[in-house]
């Protein structure tokens, strides 16, 4: 009989993103999936979901853990109840969110579940139940980028980087524009009529994101580090300052670096 493989821990999670220069006081956002995390321990998927954020809020013991709770049905006309409306990203964001001392900002597109000592800083922008800029200066990515945070994908590639498009507006980049969505938010017995603004891009234009590029250029110029978790997930961390810089380069040499139109594609 073989001998049984050793599970991936939370401890092993939390010294994995400490190696990636994760520390204690940091802010971080995480995008994350299961992909690679069947050796995660835990004899259940909610065991294993258990294990992962266990691991991510060690690793930030005197900071903030951040993750997306993205509802894109705002959209399309839906009303959006900041304390009922399910995370469309994924398992791990949903069970995160609905955590003791995890608290859901109010951006009806782009909502994120935030825990940890946060700035005062970011209270009224994020929590405040009013008119919001899904990738503006008082978003939850202009923030994290003011608190020089970073950006962490567990399981997921580089793809899922939202944090681009933050930076994508601050450059304003040509090939997106701002678009008005008009409903409702609600959080228990309050709710408001609300404007929220997402900086599209063209459906009938070739625009179509390709951010894997960017990727490749923070590990090559040291802004972003990754590591394997002992035949598991892969881990990247990556700083936010390090995309802002890297992304602005990138686009002064290709403005189309962030498409797939700007790179010769087999």
């Amino acid at each position: 009989m073989g001998l049984a493989r050793r599970m991936i821990t939370a401890a092993e999670i939390s010294a994995s993103l400490r190696d990636l220069g994760v520390e204690r006081d940091d802010a971080i956002f995480v995008h994350a999936g299961l992909r690679g995390s069947l050796r995660v321990a835990g004899d259940s998927a909610q065991e294993k979901l258990s294990t992962v954020l266990e691991g991510l809020e060690s690793a930030v013991p005197d900071g903030v853990l951040a993750m997306p709770t993205f509802t894109y049905s705002f959209c399309n006309g839906e009303d959006f109840d900041v304390e009922a409306t399910p995370s469309t990203v994924g398992a791990l964001s949903e069970r995160f969110r609905r955590m003791p001392g995890v608290r859901r900002t109010a951006d009806p597109l782009f909502s994120a579940a935030l825990k940890g000592t946060l700035p005062e800083r970011w209270e009224r922008p994020l929590f405040e139940l009013g008119d919001k800029d899904a990738f503006g200066p008082e978003s939850v990515f202009a923030l994290l980028r003011e608190a020089r945070g970073k950006v962490v994908f567990f399981g997921v590639g580089f793809g899922f980087c939202t944090f681009a498009h933050h930076v994508e507006q601050v450059l304003d980049v040509p090939y997106r524009f701002p678009k008005e969505f008009h409903g409702t938010v609600s959080r228990g017995g309050d709710s408001r009529e609300v404007t929220a603004t997402y900086f599209v891009r063209p459906l009938d234009e070739d625009v179509e994101p390709f951010l894997e590029p960017l990727g490749d250029a923070l590990v090559a110029n040291g802004g972003a580090r990754i590591a394997d978790l002992d035949d598991g997930p892969e881990l990247m961390v990556c700083d936010t300052d390090a995309i802002e810089a890297t992304v602005e380069r990138c686009l002064a040499e290709n403005p189309d670096f962030l498409l797939t139109r700007g790179h010769a594609l087999v």
